[in-house]
């Protein structure tokens, strides 16, 4: 007897390629926010 059913994964977010592991080690993406904001403090502490 043979098991039709079939297993889903859970959808996974869209990476595009670009993602940081966490100290659980779950990646996570990196957004355009997360850019900005990086972009932001190293501008600001150019001052």
């Amino acid at each position: 007897m043979t098991n039709n059913k079939q297993e889903t994964l859970p959808e996974q977010p869209n990476f595009n390629g670009a993602a940081i592991i966490n100290e659980q080690g779950e990646e996570i993406p990196i957004t355009e926010e997360m850019v900005q904001t990086a972009c932001e403090k190293l501008d600001d502490s150019e001052a």
